[in-house]
Protein backbone atom coordinates (compact mmCIF):
# COMPACT_ATOMS: atom_id res chain seq x y z
CA UNK A 1 0.00 0.00 0.00
CA UNK A 2 2.84 2.48 0.69
CA UNK A 3 3.90 1.64 -2.60
CA UNK A 4 0.72 3.07 -4.39
CA UNK A 5 0.92 5.97 -1.99
CA UNK A 6 4.27 7.24 -2.94
CA UNK A 7 2.87 6.59 -6.17
CA UNK A 8 0.27 9.30 -6.06
CA UNK A 9 1.96 12.19 -3.90
CA UNK A 10 4.98 12.29 -6.58
CA UNK A 11 2.16 12.24 -9.59
CA UNK A 12 0.00 15.58 -7.53
CA UNK A 13 3.52 16.82 -7.33
CA UNK A 14 4.37 17.35 -10.57
CA UNK A 15 0.65 18.11 -11.70
CA UNK A 16 0.70 21.07 -9.12
CA UNK A 17 4.27 22.45 -10.62
CA UNK A 18 2.38 21.76 -14.43
CA UNK A 19 -0.14 24.16 -13.81
CA UNK A 20 1.94 26.90 -12.17
CA UNK A 21 3.34 26.70 -15.62
CA UNK A 22 1.00 26.73 -17.61
CA UNK A 23 1.61 29.23 -20.48
CA UNK A 24 -2.27 31.55 -20.04
CA UNK A 25 -2.47 31.29 -16.40
CA UNK A 26 -4.37 35.07 -16.53
CA UNK A 27 -7.25 34.81 -13.91
CA UNK A 28 -7.16 31.48 -12.84
CA UNK A 29 -9.49 29.14 -10.85
CA UNK A 30 -8.87 26.49 -9.05
CA UNK A 31 -10.98 23.45 -8.10
CA UNK A 32 -10.77 19.98 -5.91
CA UNK A 33 -13.38 17.43 -5.75
CA UNK A 34 -12.89 14.31 -3.64
CA UNK A 35 -15.27 10.92 -3.87
CA UNK A 36 -15.60 7.42 -4.50
CA UNK A 37 -15.55 5.02 -7.46
CA UNK A 38 -17.36 1.58 -7.55
CA UNK A 39 -16.51 -0.73 -10.57
CA UNK A 40 -17.34 -4.64 -11.50
CA UNK A 41 -13.52 -5.50 -13.09
CA UNK A 42 -13.31 -8.40 -15.64
CA UNK A 43 -9.59 -9.70 -16.77
CA UNK A 44 -9.99 -12.26 -19.88
CA UNK A 45 -6.51 -13.83 -21.06
CA UNK A 46 -6.59 -15.90 -24.34
CA UNK A 47 -4.56 -18.09 -26.52
CA UNK A 48 -5.30 -18.94 -30.21
CA UNK A 49 -8.64 -18.05 -29.60
CA UNK A 50 -9.47 -20.35 -26.99
CA UNK A 51 -10.14 -18.31 -23.33
CA UNK A 52 -6.93 -19.64 -20.83
CA UNK A 53 -9.04 -17.51 -17.64
CA UNK A 54 -11.35 -14.82 -16.45
CA UNK A 55 -10.86 -13.16 -13.07
CA UNK A 56 -13.60 -11.13 -11.95
CA UNK A 57 -15.00 -8.94 -8.84
CA UNK A 58 -16.11 -5.73 -7.68
CA UNK A 59 -13.46 -2.65 -6.85
CA UNK A 60 -13.85 -0.01 -4.49
CA UNK A 61 -11.69 3.56 -4.85
CA UNK A 62 -11.46 6.84 -3.47
CA UNK A 63 -10.85 9.32 -5.61
CA UNK A 64 -9.22 12.63 -5.89
CA UNK A 65 -9.39 15.64 -8.41
CA UNK A 66 -7.58 18.90 -8.82
CA UNK A 67 -7.73 21.51 -11.55
CA UNK A 68 -7.38 24.82 -12.76
CA UNK A 69 -9.22 26.70 -15.64
CA UNK A 70 -8.09 29.81 -17.63
CA UNK A 71 -9.77 31.03 -20.16
CA UNK A 72 -10.74 28.63 -22.52
CA UNK A 73 -8.00 25.85 -21.00
CA UNK A 74 -8.20 23.51 -18.55
CA UNK A 75 -5.75 21.16 -16.84
CA UNK A 76 -6.32 18.61 -14.52
CA UNK A 77 -5.14 15.69 -12.83
CA UNK A 78 -7.35 12.53 -11.11
CA UNK A 79 -6.45 9.60 -9.08
CA UNK A 80 -7.91 6.70 -7.81
CA UNK A 81 -6.64 4.41 -5.37
CA UNK A 82 -8.54 1.51 -4.27
CA UNK A 83 -8.93 -2.61 -4.57
CA UNK A 84 -11.03 -5.73 -3.82
CA UNK A 85 -10.48 -9.36 -4.03
CA UNK A 86 -11.87 -11.18 -7.28
CA UNK A 87 -12.34 -14.97 -8.33
CA UNK A 88 -9.69 -16.25 -10.38
CA UNK A 89 -10.90 -19.17 -12.40
CA UNK A 90 -9.60 -21.19 -15.45
CA UNK A 91 -6.41 -22.89 -16.24
CA UNK A 92 -2.87 -22.63 -16.29
CA UNK A 93 -0.90 -21.86 -19.65
CA UNK A 94 0.16 -25.97 -18.76
CA UNK A 95 -3.56 -26.69 -19.37
CA UNK A 96 -4.05 -27.09 -15.62
CA UNK A 97 -7.24 -26.25 -14.41
CA UNK A 98 -6.87 -23.50 -11.47
CA UNK A 99 -9.05 -21.27 -9.65
CA UNK A 100 -8.42 -18.88 -6.21
CA UNK A 101 -8.92 -15.24 -4.88
CA UNK A 102 -6.89 -13.01 -6.34
CA UNK A 103 -6.45 -9.58 -3.79
CA UNK A 104 -6.05 -6.28 -5.79
CA UNK A 105 -4.88 -3.11 -5.38
CA UNK A 106 -5.30 -0.54 -8.47
CA UNK A 107 -4.43 2.80 -9.09
CA UNK A 108 -5.37 5.32 -11.76
CA UNK A 109 -4.04 8.39 -12.13
CA UNK A 110 -4.91 10.66 -15.38
CA UNK A 111 -3.31 13.75 -16.20
CA UNK A 112 -5.31 15.87 -18.96
CA UNK A 113 -5.36 19.23 -20.70
CA UNK A 114 -8.53 20.36 -22.41
CA UNK A 115 -10.11 23.11 -25.03
CA UNK A 116 -13.58 24.43 -23.69
CA UNK A 117 -15.75 25.77 -26.35
CA UNK A 118 -18.92 26.14 -25.05
CA UNK A 119 -20.42 23.13 -23.70
CA UNK A 120 -17.89 21.08 -26.34
CA UNK A 121 -14.69 20.12 -24.61
CA UNK A 122 -10.97 18.52 -26.31
CA UNK A 123 -8.66 17.23 -24.03
CA UNK A 124 -5.14 15.32 -24.49
CA UNK A 125 -3.66 13.67 -21.54
CA UNK A 126 -1.64 10.65 -20.60
CA UNK A 127 -3.01 8.16 -18.36
CA UNK A 128 -1.10 6.15 -15.99
CA UNK A 129 -2.89 2.65 -14.41
CA UNK A 130 -1.09 0.44 -12.46
CA UNK A 131 -1.86 -2.68 -10.85
CA UNK A 132 -1.21 -5.34 -8.77
CA UNK A 133 -2.77 -8.78 -7.87
CA UNK A 134 -1.85 -11.24 -5.31
CA UNK A 135 -2.80 -14.71 -6.38
CA UNK A 136 -3.47 -16.95 -3.83
CA UNK A 137 -2.00 -20.55 -4.03
CA UNK A 138 -4.74 -23.47 -4.84
CA UNK A 139 -4.58 -27.00 -6.57
CA UNK A 140 -1.06 -27.97 -5.96
CA UNK A 141 0.28 -24.40 -7.31
CA UNK A 142 1.96 -21.70 -4.94
CA UNK A 143 0.65 -18.32 -5.16
CA UNK A 144 2.23 -15.58 -7.37
CA UNK A 145 2.40 -11.78 -7.47
CA UNK A 146 1.79 -9.76 -10.75
CA UNK A 147 2.17 -5.92 -11.00
CA UNK A 148 1.30 -4.08 -14.14
CA UNK A 149 2.06 -0.66 -15.28
CA UNK A 150 0.65 1.16 -18.48
CA UNK A 151 1.18 4.66 -19.48
CA UNK A 152 -1.22 5.79 -22.50
CA UNK A 153 -1.62 9.05 -24.60
CA UNK A 154 -5.08 9.62 -24.62
CA UNK A 155 -7.95 11.61 -26.52
CA UNK A 156 -11.33 12.81 -25.38
CA UNK A 157 -13.95 14.50 -26.70
CA UNK A 158 -17.08 15.40 -24.87
CA UNK A 159 -19.56 17.66 -23.97
CA UNK A 160 -23.32 18.57 -23.06
CA UNK A 161 -26.58 16.65 -24.57
CA UNK A 162 -29.33 17.06 -22.33
CA UNK A 163 -30.66 19.01 -19.32
CA UNK A 164 -33.47 18.64 -17.06
CA UNK A 165 -35.26 20.38 -14.18
CA UNK A 166 -33.18 18.15 -12.12
CA UNK A 167 -29.83 17.06 -13.91
CA UNK A 168 -27.34 17.91 -16.61
CA UNK A 169 -26.21 14.96 -18.84
CA UNK A 170 -23.17 15.12 -21.35
CA UNK A 171 -21.28 12.45 -23.18
CA UNK A 172 -17.49 11.38 -22.86
CA UNK A 173 -15.78 9.35 -25.10
CA UNK A 174 -12.02 9.04 -25.12
CA UNK A 175 -9.99 6.60 -26.57
CA UNK A 176 -5.52 5.80 -26.25
CA UNK A 177 -2.92 3.82 -27.04
CA UNK A 178 -0.26 2.68 -24.60
CA UNK A 179 3.89 3.92 -25.60
CA UNK A 180 4.90 1.84 -22.18
CA UNK A 181 3.89 -1.31 -20.85
CA UNK A 182 5.71 -3.31 -17.74
CA UNK A 183 4.94 -6.32 -15.52
CA UNK A 184 6.55 -7.93 -13.00
CA UNK A 185 5.45 -11.42 -11.73
CA UNK A 186 6.84 -12.84 -9.09
CA UNK A 187 6.20 -16.51 -8.63
CA UNK A 188 8.55 -17.97 -5.27
CA UNK A 189 8.94 -21.44 -4.85
CA UNK A 190 12.77 -20.79 -5.85
CA UNK A 191 11.87 -19.29 -8.90
CA UNK A 192 13.55 -15.42 -10.32
CA UNK A 193 11.28 -13.03 -11.15
CA UNK A 194 10.67 -12.35 -14.72
CA UNK A 195 10.05 -9.20 -16.57
CA UNK A 196 7.15 -8.99 -19.45
CA UNK A 197 6.36 -6.80 -22.04
CA UNK A 198 2.58 -7.02 -22.39
CA UNK A 199 1.32 -6.32 -26.04
CA UNK A 200 0.50 -2.63 -27.03
CA UNK A 201 -3.28 -2.32 -27.48
CA UNK A 202 -6.25 -0.13 -27.88
CA UNK A 203 -7.66 1.69 -24.96
CA UNK A 204 -11.31 3.45 -25.27
CA UNK A 205 -14.01 4.24 -22.78
CA UNK A 206 -17.54 6.14 -22.55
CA UNK A 207 -19.06 7.83 -19.97
CA UNK A 208 -22.55 10.04 -19.16
CA UNK A 209 -21.31 12.55 -17.05
CA UNK A 210 -24.57 14.05 -14.84
CA UNK A 211 -24.56 17.16 -12.68
CA UNK A 212 -27.05 17.48 -9.51
CA UNK A 213 -29.25 21.28 -10.11
CA UNK A 214 -30.67 20.87 -6.65
CA UNK A 215 -27.11 19.87 -4.84
CA UNK A 216 -24.40 21.93 -7.50
CA UNK A 217 -21.53 20.07 -5.85
CA UNK A 218 -22.61 16.54 -6.58
CA UNK A 219 -21.59 14.95 -9.83
CA UNK A 220 -22.46 11.40 -10.99
CA UNK A 221 -20.27 9.51 -13.96
CA UNK A 222 -21.58 5.80 -15.17
CA UNK A 223 -18.77 4.50 -17.69
CA UNK A 224 -18.12 1.71 -19.47
CA UNK A 225 -14.30 1.04 -20.07
CA UNK A 226 -11.91 -1.81 -21.93
CA UNK A 227 -8.19 -2.05 -22.67
CA UNK A 228 -6.72 -5.08 -24.66
CA UNK A 229 -3.02 -6.03 -24.63
CA UNK A 230 -1.79 -8.53 -27.38
CA UNK A 231 0.49 -11.38 -26.43
CA UNK A 232 3.71 -10.69 -24.64
CA UNK A 233 7.01 -12.39 -26.17
CA UNK A 234 7.92 -15.61 -24.75
CA UNK A 235 10.64 -15.09 -21.68
CA UNK A 236 12.74 -18.36 -20.31
CA UNK A 237 12.18 -18.99 -16.54
CA UNK A 238 15.05 -19.45 -14.51
CA UNK A 239 15.31 -20.76 -10.80
CA UNK A 240 17.99 -19.43 -9.11
CA UNK A 241 19.72 -18.38 -12.12
CA UNK A 242 19.11 -21.82 -13.66
CA UNK A 243 16.95 -22.28 -16.55
CA UNK A 244 14.16 -24.70 -16.35
CA UNK A 245 13.22 -25.06 -19.76
CA UNK A 246 9.92 -23.53 -19.29
CA UNK A 247 8.63 -19.96 -20.64
CA UNK A 248 6.40 -17.71 -19.36
CA UNK A 249 4.41 -15.15 -21.33
CA UNK A 250 1.35 -12.93 -21.15
CA UNK A 251 -1.54 -14.43 -22.78
CA UNK A 252 -3.24 -12.11 -25.06
CA UNK A 253 -5.83 -10.44 -22.73
CA UNK A 254 -9.19 -8.08 -21.99
CA UNK A 255 -9.52 -5.50 -19.09
CA UNK A 256 -13.07 -4.54 -18.82
CA UNK A 257 -14.50 -2.45 -16.24
CA UNK A 258 -18.53 -1.09 -15.53
CA UNK A 259 -18.47 1.29 -12.90
CA UNK A 260 -19.66 4.67 -11.38
CA UNK A 261 -18.09 7.39 -9.77
CA UNK A 262 -19.38 10.08 -7.31
CA UNK A 263 -17.58 13.53 -6.54
CA UNK A 264 -18.14 16.49 -4.03
CA UNK A 265 -16.98 19.37 -5.20
CA UNK A 266 -14.57 20.84 -2.72
CA UNK A 267 -13.84 24.09 -4.21
CA UNK A 268 -14.47 27.07 -5.81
Amino acid sequence: MRFFLLICRVRYLVVLLMMWSCPLMAAPVFSAAAGGDVRWFDWREYQEGEQLLSETGPQLSGVARLGVTSGHWRASVESQLGGGTAQYDGQLQTGEPYAADATEQAVDTDWRVAWVEGNVELSVGVLQRDWRRFIEGASGVSSAEERYRWRLLVWGLGGQVAETQGWTCSLSARIGMPFDSTEKVYLGGGYDDVALEPGNGLYWRLAVPLKSRSLPRLSLEPYFQQQTLKQSDMVPLTQNGVPTGIGLFQPKSVRRELGLTLLWQLMP
